[in-house]
């Protein structure tokens, strides 16, 4: 079932924009400490920004990267991609996305969502040399496979201070492991990275649409004996 899960990876990564840009789950640790005032004002000064006419980079632009660029363009951001072989050419021009290469888009973009799949050719495609690349400030969003980011790599850069922040759903390893670097991180730099257990794409209504379109798919072949809509084999 292509296609079930679009809607909510694509809330997934706009939520995971806002939250870090915006620092409010940073916010929340804090004023759970008593430090309201002082998370306040350095929110302020820091004139932090909502997503409008940000520079998006969406790195892989299959159903889900389309669906993900599209929620995105709807909050007026400024589109680009990178896929060596996209397959939704149509829709990307029609949000006004553009091709890039992959160092361009790095370089360019406030926030970096990335939506391929695990193959030898992505494996470790965001490494030390990519995140160098981003702007300072600037945040990624993984919500892929683990293996395309080099968790390392990553890690060095939040330490740093360099990257905005960072949102992970999915890792090398599942569950991630204790000494993974990405649970190692200073307190300072662990406030700048969102965990989630790999549900970017789970939801209740996601769910209902694979679990009907599957029953839909068996009753296509068993009761009309059509050809599946979706063969997998």
């Amino acid at each position: 079932m292509p296609g079930g899960s679009n809607g909510a990876v694509a809330d997934y990564a706009i939520a995971m924009a806002i939250f870090l840009h915006r620092r409010l789950a940073w916010a929340d640790t804090e004023i759970r400490t008593g430090d309201y005032a002082p998370i306040r004002a350095r929110m302020l000064a820091d004139n932090l920004s909502g997503l409008d006419g940000l520079s998006v980079g969406v790195v892989g632009l299959g159903v889900v990267g389309t669906a993900v660029a599209q929620a995105f363009a709807r909050f007026n951001t400024q589109i680009s991609y990178f896929d060596p072989a996209p397959r939704e050419i149509a829709a990307a021009e029609a949000i006004g996305a553009r091709p890039l290469v992959l160092d361009e888009l790095m370089a360019q973009s406030d926030v970096v969502t990335l939506h391929v799949p695990l193959l030898d050719a992505t494996k470790g495609l965001i490494g030390a040399r990519e995140l160098a690349l981003m702007k300072p400030g600037a945040i990624l969003i993984n919500a892929a496979r683990g293996g395309v980011v080099d968790e390392a790599a990553l890690a060095a850069s939040l330490a740093s201070g360099r990257l905005g922040g960072a949102a992970v759903d999915v890792y090398s390893s599942e569950p991630p492991l204790a000494d993974n670097p990405l649970l190692t991180l200073s307190a300072e730099a662990a406030k700048r990275l969102i965990l989630t257990p790999h549900i970017a794409g789970v939801t209740r209504q996601a769910q209902g649409i694979l679990c009907k379109g599957a029953w839909e798919n068996l009753e296509r072949v068993l009761v009309g004996n059509r050809p599946p809509r979706n063969r997998v084999y």
